[in-house]
């Protein structure tokens, strides 16, 4: 299955490439905020594949926050709409520069951003198939930290268990246990006070976990199930 990996630059927003347009709103990222750029989007996103159906996803803003989210395979599959609050309840305020997305041939769509006030990751799954599930997950492991790598064609996310790396080509998951006995009471708004560091890469996993005030390391293969 072939990887359309679409990020948004100065493509202009009527074509189907990837493209947006972050708004100079004067409500900037606040000093101490994990965007570097403004925080405040005012003008939709449009992420598209030239494969032959052209699917494409649009991501729209209200308040400088996700208002929808539209995506469409050459309406061959008719339009999916969802209102962003409805879906995920958390208040997020994406930035231009933490905005991705990667469109696999003409199944589905990785959306990938996170937010400014937190550094918290989400990820969603938009697949173009009707009979497909959108999936959502609010404890992205995302590149856009910089102590967070990992190998294009991947996705990483984690929970009180496991850190989950998803092999967006094929669909494959494989998984490494944080601890032993599970991290209970886990602020995912602070995702450094559980995990310091990643590197994944398509073989392998190092992660750094902090952990009753010691620290585990894993360095070990990556088996995709």
């Amino acid at each position: 299955m072939k990887l359309q990996s679409i990020a948004f630059g100065t493509i202009v927003l009527a074509t189907l490439l990837a493209s947006c347009k972050g708004g100079n709103n004067t409500d900037a990222a606040a000093s101490g905020s994990f965007c570097k750029d403004s925080a405040c989007m005012t003008e939709p996103l449009r992420f598209g594949s030239p494969t032959p159906d052209k699917p494409f996803v649009t991501v729209s803003f209200k308040d400088c926050k996700i208002d929808t989210i539209h995506w469409e395979r050459g309406k061959k599959e008719g339009v999916t709409d969802i209102i962003f609050k409805d879906f995920i309840p958390n208040d997020v305020r994406p930035s231009k520069s933490l905005f991705t997305c990667d469109i696999v041939a003409d199944k589905y769509a990785w959306l990938k951003f996170n937010d400014c006030p937190t550094g918290r990751g989400y990820l969603i799954k938009l697949p173009f198939d009707k009979k497909g599930t959108t999936e959502k997950y609010r404890s992205a492991i995302n590149n856009f930290d910089p102590k967070f790598k990992v190998a294009d064609g991947l996705v990483a996310y984690y929970d009180n268990t496991f850190i989950y790396v998803v092999d967006i080509n094929t669909g494959q998951t494989a998984q490494t246990l944080l601890t032993d006995t599970g991290i209970t009471g886990i602020d995912y708004d602070n995702v450094h006070s559980v995990i310091d560091s990643v590197n994944i890469t398509k073989s392998n996993i190092y992660a750094k976990i902090l952990f009753k005030e010691k620290e585990i390391v894993h360095n070990e293969p990556l088996a995709f199930k």
